[in-house]
């Protein structure tokens, strides 16, 4: 065994029995290492990114950098990384609830914009599955340095139920080129030529077909509706606010290049007003939600409720490659949350430095 090798199997050991890792092995942060990874950004490494947490809290460049390391990512990683970890402190984001409650919540984590091609993220075929090096690398370390800063393990702040196999994975971009829409982060006030990375925290995920053959747009749409469970609410209360204080659940509809495609002549507020307005099922099937619920006294109670306050509370947005494969994401905790990927002075010498340790000879982008 090479002394290398010794080293990272040292420090996974160390750093594992003291709840700095998610139970993988991990890179070494070493000094040299990290100074590296700081090449990445031109923040100083003592700016404090944001808080996470409740007490612990402050989350520096340089911590963001050690959890980088540690993930696998590169220096050319960190305008991602930052912009991620400013997702995750923003308090409307709920990551904290997300990181500790019972409910088992995933991280989830989309990319807009040039940032997905000058870091080789994946937006098509297998978008949300393993084999590439950003989509990995960079949900996983967001994870660890939430994770280390708020000093969370499982069972002591973490109390998920069951867990999340999502919880740092749930990481993909946006398909704008085979999309018929404007992207997400478009739709959020941002220039379709700016880099964004938007988080959100979903419960659950359900994927299903779209089966070939003539179909109209109705029962497209419909799908949308059918292959929503009962818990995936959309709504939020008067109390919500920036502190999340009250209820905000929104839902996120990942649909596939060829059934977008496919409803190119709605726009994207048409469907989800129509998902809104039709999306109903009986009050007694819908995740029980505190909105000040009526006395018994108060009369007879309607039998069906919407799904959906409002078309706000629903997402849509296009990733994934060929096939008839979508997927329906929430009830959401929190948030959305979406910022902007900002790049170092010197960017394009640090992507000829480092771009072709993302090189690869496999896994040609599909197209239609």
């Amino acid at each position: 065994m090479s002394r290398q090798e010794a080293d990272i199997e040292g420090v996974t050991n160390s750093f594992y029995r003291e709840g700095k890792t998610d139970g993988l092995p991990v890179v070494p942060p070493s000094e040299e290492r990290v100074e590296q990874m700081l090449e990445g950004t031109d923040l100083p490494r003592d700016d404090v990114i944001g808080r996470l947490g409740t007490r612990e809290g402050a989350l520096t460049v340089e911590k963001l950098a050690v959890n980088g390391v540690m993930a696998g990512c590169l220096p050319i990683h960190m305008p991602l990384l930052v912009a991620g970890a400013r997702a995750l402190a923003d308090p409307q984001s709920n990551a904290i609830q997300a990181s500790v409650s019972t409910g088992s919540w995933a991280y989830l984590c989309i990319v807009n914009g040039p940032i997905r091609e000058a870091l080789d993220v994946n937006s098509d075929t297998g978008a949300f599955g393993p084999g590439f090096r950003t989509n990995r690398t960079v949900g996983r370390a967001l994870g660890l340095a939430y994770k280390n800063t708020a000093q969370i393990n499982p069972g002591e702040k973490e109390m998920a139920t069951l867990g999340n196999p999502f919880k740092f994975s749930l990481f993909a971009g946006e398909n704008e080129e085979r999309s018929p829409w404007e992207p997400m982060h478009a739709e959020r006030g941002y220039d379709r030529d700016e880099s964004t990375i938007t988080f959100a925290a979903p419960n659950s995920f359900l994927q299903y077909q779209f089966k070939a053959g003539a179909r109209s747009d109705q029962e497209m749409v419909e799908s949308l509706i059918q292959h929503t469970p009962p818990n995936m609410l959309g709504l939020k209360t008067e109390t919500a606010n920036e502190r999340y204080e009250g209820a905000q659940l929104e839902v996120f509809y990942a649909l596939c290049p060829y059934n977008a495609q496919e409803l190119e002549g709605y726009t994207k507020a048409e469907i989800k007003a129509y998902i809104a307005e039709n999306a109903r099922r009986r009050a007694d099937e819908l995740f029980s939600v505190d909105l000040g619920s009526a006395d018994a006294d108060d009369g007879l109670q309607p039998l069906w409720g919407r799904q959906f306050q409002d078309p706000d509370r629903i997402n849509l947005f296009v990733t994934g490659g060929s096939g008839r494969f979508n997927a329906v994401m929430g009830p959401t905790l929190g948030g959305p949350t979406t910022k902007r990927v900002e790049l170092p002075d010197d960017w394009e010498a640090l992507l000829e430095r480092y771009g072709d340790e993302l090189d690869r000879e496999w896994g040609q982008a599909s197209s239609e």
